[in-house]
Parts: structure tokens; sequence; C-alpha cells
């Protein structure tokens, strides 16, 4: 986190912000909040916000000076569902040397009985504080005795040291806002860029205001916004807090009369040289003394350098465990990493860059910022919080991620798939920022047999093949559980096929695909209905609900990286049975290339032949394309829908080849 403590020489740092007089006072609940039981704006929603109010300024203390700000906060709850927003959680960034605080936590749950405004007091033995990474501490209470239609409301201080590291002003939450206000103080002269984020549109007011105990003027900035719409996360949404609206800011200058003009804007490489001059990047990285009698063994006789890359990213995997703590800096070094064969994100992934050096190869750590932290909006050090290692082999690049047991070479977890990242190659002095890593596509198929009975019951087989990201997932999915939890899991999600003969090869491992086969029984696969039998051709394998509900969607939608299904189903039909009629061959395309779904079926003999491809060619799909997409899945699901209908055969009638065009 960029730190600008030699600003504090420039100007003396007194008390700067009062705050303005809340039109909204604490304590003071209305009956018509209590008995409000809807949001007129949004019926359905579970509860609301009825105020809030951020104020940020800065402080004197102790002949230095800090960074508050405070909050105060009432929400409705409407309903049951909504109790989830009577916890407050709060995270305090903490340094090497210092850490923000919390403080003045005062809350209340207010109830309408019999009539009269009844409040319950937080007492203080309710307010946990643990530590939640390695970055961050977390405040966490819950609102004692909530009820339907209850009204929380809190306030609290945060004290910060950092006091050029504004925090965001988020405008935007998965309920709505009825009233925000929002301030921002800063001395004059210390120019601050505004970023402005999200979908909903605001303007703030500025003003400059004599502080006649500063005996200098500080820049007012200040938000009121009303009747704020909720934005809610649905499905293939990487973060959905990078959407809601807000306002960044960032310290590009400081132009004081009397003083040196000093300009703190940075460019993406000016971040990327900083981290690079740190002792971690600078020093940290060349001190590899310690691997000749671990490595030397291992790397004895071998010369092809993908070869030894690949051998050292799976060594650094088998010996080193992930901690779960993210970081783009050391928090252990090599050194005890080695011994203690444990560490931070920092410790697996530079201590890869250190190895694969050692070994004769060109390698450096790419910065970045995961899918679950932020998408950093302009240059800052602030906003990225991870490190993976980078190699360059013949021109080729290669990416590693040795933190998770089933990554592998330019297989990396879904979170480091998010903006880009920073190169930092000292030796080289090289210190850039480089685009979006793009993830393979996943090619899967799906082969599926299936013996259709008279009697209305189906069985048969399942063969699966998965590459790239669908493997991994796989793999993650299959071992966290017991297979009898798995397969009956399976079963429940497979419209409650009955499951036998299960085997799965090459889960364990991390390279290569994974295959997947089953025989399986459905007592009630088909409807007999006047002497005529009634089944899905795609049986468990059709979509059965659109994962895309909104009635307008404002933010993209991430897969986390493309892929296609291609389905093979071969129905072979009971005997005395013909085929009345078959679904209808289609073609499906989403605009620019987005997708294909291809549905073919044909019949030949006492056997039916279906081939589907479900193909999504871009693991990020612009909202522009949101009901495009919408609609593709409810055509998809449709024609799952569809059946193939058999008819008893008449004495002699042809059972021969038919087809769809």
């Amino acid at each position: 986190m960029t730190r600008i403590k030699n600003i504090l020489s420039v100007i003396p740092l007194f008390l700067i912000a009062v705050l303005q007089a809340q039109e909204v006072e604490f304590g003071e609940i209305s009956k018509e909040e209590l008995l409000e039981e809807k949001y007129e704006l949004d019926p359905d929603a579970e509860a609301a916000v009825l105020y809030r109010s951020q104020n940020t300024y800065l402080q004197s203390s102790g002949g230095g000076a800090r960074l508050i700000t405070e909050v105060h906060e009432r929400i409705k709850l409407y309903s049951k569902n909504g109790f989830g927003h009577a916890t407050e959680t709060i995270h305090l960034y903490k340094g090497k040397s210092a850490r923000e605080t919390v403080g003045k936590i005062k809350a209340f749950t207010y109830n309408l009985v019999n009539d009269k405004v009844v409040k319950s007091e937080l007492d203080k033995d309710q307010i946990f504080e643990n530590e939640y990474s390695y970055s961050y501490d977390q405040v966490k209470f819950t609102m004692p005795n909530v009820k339907e239609g209850s009204v929380i409301e809190f306030m609290y201080r945060i004290n910060s040291p950092f006091i050029w590291n504004i925090d965001e002003f988020r405008f935007q939450r998965d309920i709505p806002i009825k009233r925000l206000e929002a301030e921002l103080r800063t001395p004059e002269g210390f120019n601050f860029k505004q970023t402005h984020k999200g979908f909903i549109f605001f303007t703030p007011s500025t003003e400059k205001k004599m502080d006649n105990r500063l005996g200098m003027d500080v820049v007012v900035t200040r938000f009121d916004l009303k009747d704020i719409p909720a934005l809610k996360a649905e499905s293939y949404v990487d973060n959905i807090d990078n959407y809601r609206s807000g306002a960044l800011f960032e310290l590009v200058s400081v132009d004081i009369p009397g003083t040196v003009y000093k300009s703190y804007s940075q460019s993406w490489g000016d971040v990327a040289k900083t981290i690079g001059s740190s002792s971690d990047y600078k020093n940290e990285l060349d001190k590899t003394r310690s691997f000749k009698n671990e490595l030397d063994p291992l790397l004895q006789g071998k010369t092809n350098q993908l070869e030894i890359l690949k051998l050292l990213f799976k060594y650094v995997k088998e010996q080193i465990t992930w901690n779960g703590v993210d970081g783009k800096s050391f928090q252990n070094g090599i050194k005890t990493t080695l011994k203690e064969k444990k560490g931070n994100v920092a410790d697996i992934n530079l201590l890869l860059v250190a190895m694969l050096r050692y070994a004769g190869i060109k390698a450096n750590p790419v910065i970045l910022s995961t899918k679950d932290n932020a998408i950093p909006l302009f240059p800052t050090l602030d906003r990225l919080n991870y490190v993976i290692a980078h190699a360059t082999i013949n021109g080729k690049d290669y990416y590693m991620d040795a933190t998770e047991e089933f990554s592998d070479v330019n297989l990396l977890p879904i979170r480091d798939y998010n903006w880009g990242g920073l190169l930092v190659d000292n030796p080289n002095k090289v210190w850039k920022h480089i685009g979006r890593i793009a993830p393979k596509k996943a090619d899967n198929m799906h082969l599926l047999k299936v013996v259709v009975g008279a009697d209305g019951t189906i069985e048969g087989s399942y063969q699966s093949r998965l590459t790239h990201h669908s493997a991994y997932q796989f793999r993650e999915r299959y071992k966290e559980k017991e297979e009898d939890e798995f397969l009956n899991d399976l079963e429940r999600k497979l419209s409650n096929i009955e499951i036998s003969g299960y085997e799965v090869k090459n889960a364990a491992g991390y390279e290569g695909n994974v295959t997947e086969s089953f025989t399986y029984e459905m007592e009630n696969g088909a409807d007999i209905i006047n002497d005529k039998i009634y089944f899905y051709p795609l049986a468990f394998l059709r979509k059965e609900e659109n994962p895309f509900k909104l009635e307008k969607r404002e933010y993209p939608i991430d897969y986390g990286f493309p892929f296609q299904d291609r389905y093979m189903v071969e129905i072979t039909l009971p005997e005395g049975y013909v085929v009345e009629s078959l679904p209808k061959n289609i073609v499906m395309n989403l605009p620019d290339n987005l997708g294909k779904y291809k549905y073919v079926i044909r019949h030949m003999g006492n056997k039916i032949q279906l081939s589907t491809i479900f193909d999504i060619n871009s693991e990020i799909i612009s909202a522009v394309n949101y009901l495009d997409l919408k609609e593709y899945y409810n055509q998809v699901i449709i024609k799952g829908l569809e059946q193939v209908v058999l008819a008893k055969a008449a004495n002699g009638r042809d059972t021969g080849s038919t087809g769809n065009k």
C-alpha cells in the first residue's frame, strides 16, 4: 500500500473537518419507519438502507495526522430473508508497523411493541475482532433482537494512519438505498483525482472553505444521492463489488505556494518499477545459494528448458504448502519458506521464480489483482494483492501459480485471470503492464448411450472427457467430497438416475484430461401414453434452468474460461416401435461469434443419433449482449424439452431411416 509520509512535513496538520449537522439524527426512529412493510420502488426488496452517512477527513493526532471515517447507517428489515443485513463487517488494513482501528461503536435494534418504540442495545461483548487475512483485520457485530419489521441503526469511527489512502466511497449495495450522504475534506493544494465507477450517474458538489483554526482553506467534496437501486449478483460474475457505483480518490500532486510542486501521478510502469525496487524483488530473489543441495541433484543431466520448468513447477507445488494468504511480498522469505515448507502466495511463486532463474531460465514475477480483490481502475500499488511466476522459453510465454494442487503451467486458478498484470524484470530493467492473460478453451466431450424399454425404463452408459479448466474444476469438486457423497449429489443433479460402475481417471493429478464413466438406470425415464412412448433424447444432459434471470444486467458475464460441450447420444429403440416424430434440427448463433448451439438428430434403423454442441467462445461477454445470451439459454432449454415420440409398429411396417434438415 502506497504511503506518502514525507508530505506531513509540508504543512502542520490540525483538525481539518467538523461533521456537518445531519438531517437524520441518530436514535430518532419514527413509527412510520417501523410500520413500513415494503420499499415502494423495489417491493421485493428484503431490506433497504433508509439512510447512510459517511464523512472522511484528516485530524491532527499527537503532532501527526490521522484519516478519520465516520459512518452512520440505518437499515429497515422487511422480511426474514433480510436478517443477513443485521450483521455489519468492517475490514481494517494493517501494515508492518501500523494498522487501522475502529471505535465509538454504537448500535441499536428498534421494534414496535404495543405501539411503542422499544430499542435493544448492542453489548460490547457482541463485537468480535479477528484476523481476516495477512493484510486485514475484521471487526464484526450482529444486531440483537432482530425481527421482521425491525429497524437497525449503528455508528462507528475508523481511525487510520494511512492518511493519503482514501478508501472507496461505495454508493451501491445488494439492497436499495433511500438516502446517502458522503463527504470528503482534504487540504487545499493536495490534489486528488476522482474516478467514477459503476452505472449510476452522480455529480458531487465541491466548495472551498476557510478553516479558521488552520488558517487555511480545505476542499469539501459532497455526494447526496437518493433512491439508489440495488445491484444484485447473478450467475457468472467475477466480483460484483467491481461494478457497484462509487468514487475512488487518488492523490496526484501537492501544489502549495512556497513549496516545491510534487507530482504523485504514476503510470503502470512506475508502479512496476516501485515494486521492483523493493528489497523482496531487488535482493531476496537472488538469494539462491540454499538451492544448491536441493536442486542440483534434481537438475543433473537436464538440458531441455521446458522440461526443467515443468520439473521445478512440480517440485514447488509438492514441497511447499500455501497458507491461504495472498500477498505480493514475502511473508517468510525464501530460506524460511524452504525450511517450514509453507508460505503465502509471494513466498511460493517468488520462490519458483528464483529457482527457475537458478536453472538458467528467464523468469520474472507478474504482480496482479485477483478477481475477488478488485479491478484496478488507475495505476496504484494498493489494489494489487498477488504475484505469479512468468517465464520465457524460445519466445513463448509460460505463466505459473504453484499455490493450488490442480493448477498447471499456463493453467492458472480462475482468480488470476483478471485485468492483466505488471511484469517486474529487474535483470533487464523492464517494468511494464501486460495485457489480460487469456485462459485456454476447454473442449469437452460427452458420450451417452440410451436403451429405451417398452415399459418406459431407460438404461445406458455415459462417458466424458474434460480438458483444461473443466478438468481443473472437476478435480476440485471430486476431491472435496467422499465418493459416496459425490455420487449421491451427482444422481440428484442428473434427474435422480441410479448410477453404478462409476469410474474416474486422472482426477488425482493436475496434468492432462479427466475421464468419467458409469452405467445408469431411470425407472420412469419415458412416459407411455396411449401406446406411445415419449422421452427426452438428451435425457439427463439437457439444461433445465436459465442462469440469467434479470430483466437487465449492467455488468459483464464472466464464465472464467471459454468452453465447448459436445454431446453425442446414441439411442436404441424398443422392439416393435417406430419413430413417429423427432425434434427439428437447429443452429443458433450468438452475435459477434460469441457462441453457437447446434442440434442435429436423425433416425437410422432401430437407432436415433443426436449430436449437440454448446459453444461459448469468450470467457467474458459484455452486458450489451446479456439479453441475447439470456434468450440463447431459453432456446436451448426449450429445445431440451422437445421429445421423441415412438409408436407401435404395424405388422411389416418399415422401421428405416429418417433425418431432419
